[in-house]
């Protein structure tokens, strides 16, 4: 039977079957129980720790003097509430220089009943060079995080209170949280962290609550749940977070912007909010980590309202008579504002999508060794590994240089991300060193081909080759689907389906046909990477990648599999596209 009908065929039935498997999987998000209880949160409180931190502390970057003496003042504020604060002196390396004497600044409150059950606040205090003030960024979040721990100080709760400042959430980055999450001697006992980043300039509209960890982790439904309606309770301002596409999205990056994704990435409940206002790209655009981000555009009222929302969030996670049986799990799919898919399903679901291109990838090569004499195929499945082999040799021996570079100086080190939203350094991307690594590539690829070529590598059975990328593609796809089947999917379905459709074209239209097809394969890789740079300021996005991969954003493991697909990809090229096959 012809392998197009089958696969039009096993589509329908992938479709139908998801259909039945997400209809009989939508579950409505549990109720949740809020505690009542009058709220004490004082905006105007909050504000004047806002305004002592901005006006006293202006350029509170990490490595700075002003920073340090920001510390101790909010040490000397823990004290006058109440608490013996304690801090985390950790160091990290910045711009290539090794930076000593950071410190996290925290307090505890312990519980009555379940003083071991810890409900983590969480705000940054240091700033980004871009800023001076940095009122937004987060001086309102360490506000809010100190009345919060006034009004606790007052009362007697269920649960341990922990009131954390981080530093060099800024450059690292969160380098503050991920110190505290692996040495804070009772991380195991947080049940919840809070993250407060940040309340918006101008007028407050809505409250957008982030859930995406680094690497890993998302916050757990009952967990999001409760902060969305802590928000909802209030009846102000919008409780808004990402779901359906957006939430796939997200699962599929995880790549966070603040100290809850190291939280979520060793397994502690947790999430950010973001204040936001009418025109939010707008301030992020034109007043997030600049000269801006001014006190005087901090409206009372935004305080207040997030503020509120904050302390209703604590006290209903303090009243629970117990956690949920699975209250660190976060494997689901909330699709609507009511209704989610349990992780097991959307599993499934992964899976019927890639099953049409699964089986004409399979009928392909056994149509191949059906039809064509064994020692040709046997030399055609040879000849295309060897060949992608050599590719991935070459593009990984540039990986190994380009995780060289920071170590060499050639690029400034950072422990983690590549410095912070729009730093001059994402903007002006060091064209030696891209350079230097396409060079060691190039280089490697000569050396290699030379060492490795030999008169067959012209093979035609052109057929033959692209069945044996398509098996090559669906076992990335399986290696994909083992670290993250949200990622798999998005990125590996435009490539699965497209290059399906590569054909023998012997004319040039048909030969530019199948370059299309086949360069469209990295659209959602390359679509993802520009959103993400514009969204979130990254500058350059090609630089911000090459950066990213330098010092670990991206594991190891992804970019291996990144490298297999562009070897697959130029072997097409090169046989559907350069070659008159």
């Amino acid at each position: 039977m012809n392998s197009w009908k089958i696969f039009y065929r096993v589509s329908l039935g992938c479709f139908l079957f998801g259909v039945i498997i997400a209809g009989l999987n939508f579950k409505r998000v549990p109720e949740t129980v809020m505690n009542h209880d009058p709220l004490q949160f004082q905006g105007y409180r909050a504000l004047q720790d806002v305004k002592a931190l901005a006006l006293k502390f202006p350029n509170r970057v990490t490595w700075s003097e002003s920073r340090q003496k920001a510390a101790e003042h909010l040490k000397g504020r823990f004290k006058e509430l109440g608490y013996e604060p304690k801090g985390m002196l950790f160091s990290e390396i910045i711009g290539g220089k090794k930076i000593s004497g950071l410190e996290n600044i925290y307090a505890e409150k312990i519980g009555k009943k379940h003083p071991d059950q810890i409900i983590a606040v969480v705000a940054h205090y240091d700033a980004p060079e871009g800023s001076t003030e940095a009122a937004m960024d987060d001086a309102s979040g360490v506000g809010v995080v100190l009345e919060l721990a006034r009004i606790f100080s007052k009362v007697e709760t269920d649960r341990s209170m922990l009131f954390l400042l981080t530093d060099s959430e800024e450059y690292g980055a969160f380098w503050g949280a991920h110190t505290f999450v692996r040495e804070y001697e009772k991380r195991n006992q947080i049940i919840a962290a809070l993250n407060f980043d940040f309340v918006n300039l101008f007028e407050m509209e809505g409250i957008l609550n982030l859930n995406d960890g680094l690497k890993e982790g998302y916050t757990p439904l009952w967990l999001r749940e409760m902060a969305l309606e802590s928000i909802r309770s209030l009846k102000q301002v919008e409780a808004r977070d990402f779901r359906n596409i957006m939430e796939h999205i997200q699962r599929a990056i995880l790549i966070p912007p603040s100290d809850h994704g190291e939280f979520l990435a060793q397994g502690i409940p947790s999430f950010n909010w973001l204040g936001q206002n009418k025109d939010f790209a707008k301030l992020m655009r034109e007043y997030h980590h600049t000269e801006k981000d001014k006190l005087e555009f901090l409206q009372p009222r935004s305080l207040d309202i997030y503020g509120k929302a904050a302390e209703r969030l604590m006290r209903s996670i303090n009243q629970m008579t117990s956690l949920p049986s699975d209250f660190r799990e976060s494997n689901y799919w909330k699709i609507g504002t009511n209704l989610y898919i349990p992780g097991v399903a959307v599993f499934i679901l992964h899976i019927l999508a890639m099953i049409p291109f699964l089986t004409v990838a399979m009928l392909r090569i056994v149509e191949v060794f059906s039809r064509t004499d064994r020692k040709v195929v046997k030399n055609v499945i040879l000849n295309e590994l060897k060949n992608c082999a050599v590719l991935v040799g070459a593009m990984g021996f540039g990986y190994v240089i380009l995780m060289l570079l920071p170590y060499l100086r050639i690029i400034d080190q950072y422990e983690l991300y590549p410095a912070t939203q729009k730093s001059y350094l994402l903007y002006h991307p060091n064209y030696i060193a891209i350079i230097g690594v396409f060079t060691a590539i190039g280089g490697a690829l000569y050396i290699l081909g030379k060492v490795f070529s030999t008169k067959h590598d012209a093979l035609g059975h052109p057929e033959a080759r692209q069945a044996v990328h398509g098996v090559l593609l669906a076992i990335v796809i399986f290696l994909a689907f083992c670290k993250n089947s949200y990622l798999a999917t998005l990125m590996l379905m435009p490539p699965a389906y497209l290059w399906l459709a590569i054909r023998v074209r012997k004319q040039i239209q048909g030969r530019i046909i199948n370059g299309l097809l086949i360069f469209s394969g990295a659209i959602t890789l390359v679509a993802m990477s520009l959103v993400m740079s514009q969204v979130f300021h990254l500058g350059v996005f090609y630089w911000y990648v090459f950066l990213g991969a330098a010092y670990g954003l991206f594991s190891v493991y992804t970019i291996i599999l990144v490298i297999i697909i562009i070897a697959i990809m130029f072997r097409l090229a090169r046989g559907f596209v350069l070659r008159k096959t």
